[in-house]
């Protein structure tokens, strides 16, 4: 930027000299008496003041700013997978707080206790699904937690093998029969689905990672259905549909889990209640063993 001025700033300036003088005695850089143009700059040193082109006076040093300037800011971003429920309480910082929660997936296997000898109802085979906290309330004081939900549960035993498999002959009633002339990979399955009320306890270990989980979860079993398949000898599929088959309405279960990082790790689950009832079904108790995820 460049700046052309007449003599008569060279006039101010040797007036300001003048005027500086009187009060306090100061250097003189350069006095021009004649001059007869005055050329103003910005350099990257400062500002300069060139009298004729000829002599350059520097009268001012300063730090050139930039003219753009940045900013940096972080956000964190909330994922599902970051964090064990989601939390929405107003008071989250203060040693006693309610929370609104949702977690808990639960997945693992389940084995048929007490089943009879010949049911066959395998561990391997036998899967459990839920989703522990679909929605709940939770109070935490210091380490310390109480909850209460809503969740979902599906349960599916199932047994395999070549010489015989389950049919429902009348509502309430499950029957084993033997597999007809030639018929091979038979299966049944007994699928069982239920809305349950977990009431829980949590204690985590203070400067740790580590949460124990224990309480009760009260069911009301809401669908209970038995589906058996097999090949017959001229390997047609052939699959057998029952509902009815004699559920019990209202169980309740014993739950225990143990989480090692962000609401993480094992858990296991157990119905002292069969999950059918009648003289005419088999009598077993579930229990399953997996991993719990977002606790």
């Amino acid at each position: 930027m460049k700046r052309y001025i007449t003599a008569a700033v060279s006039a101010f300036i040797t007036i300001y000299s003048i005027s500086a003088a009187t009060t306090e005695s100061t250097d003189t850089i350069r006095i021009v008496g004649d001059a007869s143009k005055v050329v103003i700059s910005e350099t990257d040193k400062g500002i300069a003041v060139n009298v004729d082109n000829n002599n350059t006076i520097y009268i001012a040093d300063y730090n050139q700013t930039d003219r753009f300037s940045t900013s940096q800011s972080t956000t964190k971003h909330l994922s599902f997978f970051d964090y064990k429920a989601y939390t929405f309480s107003k008071s989250k910082h203060s040693k006693s707080h309610w929370d609104a929660i949702s977690g808990g997936f639960n997945i693992g296997l389940v084995n048929a206790v007490g089943q009879p000898a010949d049911l066959g109802m395998r561990w391997s085979k036998s899967f459990e699904i839920s989703w522990l906290n679909t929605l709940g309330v939770r109070y935490t004081h210091r380490s310390l937690s109480v909850s209460l939900g809503l969740g979902l549960d599906w349960r599916n035993y199932k047994i395999t093998g070549n010489d015989h498999y389950m049919v429902s002959p009348a509502p309430g009633e499950i029957d084993f029969v033997e597999a007809p002339d030639g018929a091979h990979s038979l299966s049944s399955r007994i699928k069982v689905f239920s809305l349950g009320l977990p009431l829980l306890y949590t204690q985590r270990i203070p400067g740790t990672t580590l949460a124990f989980t224990a309480g009760a979860i009260l069911n009301f079993n809401t669908h209970a259905s038995l589906k058996s398949t097999y090949e017959s000898a001229d390997n047609r599929h052939i699959e057998e549909y029952s509902e009815g088959i004699g559920k019990r309405n209202v169980t309740y279960d014993l739950y225990g889990a143990i989480t090692f990082y962000r609401g993480n790790g094992l858990y296991i689950r157990y119905s002292p209640q069969s999950v059918l009832k009648g003289s005419k079904v088999p009598q077993f108790h579930p229990l399953s063993i997996g991993v719990t995820l977002f606790m």
